[in-house]
């Protein structure tokens, strides 16, 4: 196999899985929530890294009209996803460096707000490559052909992802954690005189195992990954299809 695929796949995996954790500080303590953000965003780095060819390609194309609209929604998704990445990065320092309740409270929005948007882009990443990730898992573990049997395992298990999901993306709130963080911190870019509320007024936080978080957040992304699968590959089908009418028209 080819060992650049492998070690994309596993840094790839290393970040999804350290990623999650950060959604309970106190699973591993606040000095690893710190410390693995510092190894996320060094996880980030070598991504780019090692994925700078087609970086730099696409950034110098971007405006080129001949360039693919797929290549051009994976790029913008892509930086969407460093923007917010660096957003939480920068947020996490300047929570710590805050001088008064106004800027903790508007850091920590902002924090959880593009924590919360980076499980949809990261679900939108996964789904434009899943077809990668896929041929990846099937070379590994040496599976040739796709029997009628797999083929209904595979659908229940995306059925119960997609159900699993979607249940968990109503009951943690997801859209409207992300609208009512982002909205906060957006309305209080500028500094403003706010006093901390009597008790505190502390962000509820869950207390969740690693399994557990795997369970909420990975099957919350796995929802729009698997959208975007199925979304993409009707586009491809229809795109494959028309190309071939033309073919038989010409003939």
């Amino acid at each position: 196999m080819n060992k650049k695929n492998i070690f994309k796949i596993a840094v790839d995996i290393a970040m999804i899985a350290l990623f999650v954790t950060f959604f309970n500080i106190r699973l591993l303590g606040f000095k690893f929530h710190v410390i693995g953000g510092i190894i996320f965003g060094a996880l980030i780095l070598v991504h780019i890294i090692v994925n700078r060819k087609w970086v730099v390609n696409i950034t110098k194309r971007i405006f080129d009209k001949n360039l693919k609209t797929r290549t051009r929604i994976s790029y913008i998704i892509s930086f969407c996803l460093l923007v917010t990445v660096c957003a939480i990065l920068v947020s996490g320092i300047c929570i710590m460096k805050a001088a008064n309740y106004d800027r903790v409270m508007f850091w920590k929005m902002l924090h959880i707000g593009a924590s919360y948007l980076s499980i949809a882009l990261i679900g939108l990443h996964l789904g434009l490559y899943w077809n990668f990730v896929s041929n990846f898992f099937k070379k590994m573990f040496n599976i040739k052909n796709s029997g009628t049997m797999s083929i209904i395992i595979a659908r229940i298990v995306v059925v119960a992802l997609l159900v699993l999901g979607t249940y968990n993306l109503h009951t943690q709130g997801y859209f409207t954690k992300v609208n009512n963080t982002l909205s906060y911190a957006a309305q209080h870019i500028v500094p403003q005189d706010i006093e901390a509320p009597e008790g505190g007024g502390h962000y509820k936080k869950e207390s969740l195992s690693f399994l557990q978080l795997i369970n909420v957040y990975g099957s919350m992304m796995g929802v729009f990954a698997i959208g975007t699968y199925y979304v993409d590959s009707a586009i491809k089908k229809n795109k494959k299809t028309a190309k071939n009418n033309k073919m038989k028209q010409a003939s």
